[in-house]
């Protein structure tokens, strides 16, 4: 693996213009970054040294000012930008290790995609999202929990040719001068062509320069991917290390490294044998084999999220803080936040009180 990591690296791998020197997304809103600056001072103040030891943010009202009209059931969907393109590639491949390089490049290609600057608005408990994709692939949204925040979703391809949901919460905190994040939970596609199914999981992502210096957004850590029918498993590393005792080779942080490995009984067995070498950039190209999968030089083009017709009435597209901003009245906006979420915190005592009465143990949502 070492050396062909060396040689797949012996190449600068096309990145695209946002990328910065050293690895990651390098955000260039100058604006919105010293909005968010003066919001984390702010918060200093009060909070103290803790915020920047390890606080959740998911606990931490933010103001308005610093978000952008759209709720985080809307955002989860930029990821799967190239689901209509790779997801049905995926859906029609008879070859279990070229289906899994399909699900593979559709996971990595899109994290670029999740790169945005404002913080979309926090979902209320039982909001939902009913979109598409151009080609009719179907989307739905629900948030399931507030404390922790959790959502599902399924995501069902043209002629139900696959499957993909999951269930994620939502972790973030500070770090010194970053924040991290993580979206904790599975992701499962289902293909109906074979009952095949891969389940993943995503990396960490961070977000450097909260307080000062350039604001970078970076992923980092390992993505695992399996197909339990076929027994096959993919390790994708994001920043992989390179070098060894003699030297230390600094690459930036968005290239990836890894394999596909074929195994007889254990994912993790010391006997499983490679079928697929990996590498590339999330940044800007995918590679097996050194055979590029996907590549920004091609204009692969991205899909966007449409809305459904006829949407539930709890859809996020009807909350009244998300169409003030976009309409521009940043005070409405500010009052019906507290609004929503005043009611969200009503409804939860009223919960915790029939669990009382009724004799049932309360679970927090």
């Amino acid at each position: 693996f070492f050396f062909f990591f060396l040689t797949a690296m012996s190449e600068q791998f096309e990145r695209l213009p946002q990328a910065a020197d050293s690895g990651g997304w390098l955000v260039q809103d100058e604006e919105a970054v010293a909005a968010q600056r003066g919001v984390v001072w702010d918060l200093i103040k009060q909070i103290g040294q803790n915020l920047t030891n390890g606080t959740s943010l998911t606990s931490i009202t933010l103001p308005i000012t610093i978000s952008e009209p759209r709720s985080y059931l809307e955002m989860v969907a930029d990821g799967w930008c190239y689901a209509p393109l790779f997801l049905k590639q995926a859906a029609v491949e008879a070859d279990p290790v070229e289906r899994m390089k399909m699900v593979i490049t559709f996971a990595v290609a899109g994290l670029s995609n999740t790169c945005v600057v404002k913080k979309p608005f926090n979902p209320i408990v039982g909001e939902t999202m009913e979109g598409l994709f151009e080609d009719g692939t179907q989307i739905f949204c629900e948030q399931v929990s507030h404390h922790p925040p959790v959502t599902n979703w399924q995501v069902i391809g043209p002629g139900e040719m696959f499957h993909f949901y999951g269930s994620g919460e939502l972790c973030a905190s500070f770090r010194a001068n970053a924040v991290k994040g993580h979206q904790e939970g599975i992701h499962c596609i289902e293909f109906a062509l074979d009952g095949g199914k891969i389940i993943y999981g995503l990396p960490e992502v961070w977000v450097r320069g909260v307080a000062w210096g350039d604001r970078i957004i970076e992923y980092d850590g390992l993505m695992t991917f399996h197909d339990p029918k076929n027994k096959i498993v993919a390790e994708v590393k994001i920043n992989p290390d390179v070098g060894g005792w003699f030297f230390k080779k600094k690459l930036p942080s968005d290239y990836i490294a890894g394999d596909i490995f074929q195994y007889k009984s254990d994912p993790k067995e010391p006997t499983r044998s490679s079928v697929s070498k990996i590498s590339g950039s999330w940044m800007g190209c995918v590679l097996f084999d050194n055979k590029r999968y996907w590549t920004i030089k091609d204009n692969t083009p991205k899909f966007s999220l449409l809305p459904a017709e006829n949407p539930l009435p709890s859809d996020s597209r009807y909350r009244e803080d998300v169409l003030n901003l976009k309409s521009g009245s940043l005070d409405e906006a500010a009052d019906w936040k507290a609004k929503l979420e005043d009611r969200q915190r009503n409804e939860a005592k009223i919960r915790k009180e029939y669990c009382r009465t009724k004799g049932i143990d309360y679970v927090p949502v």
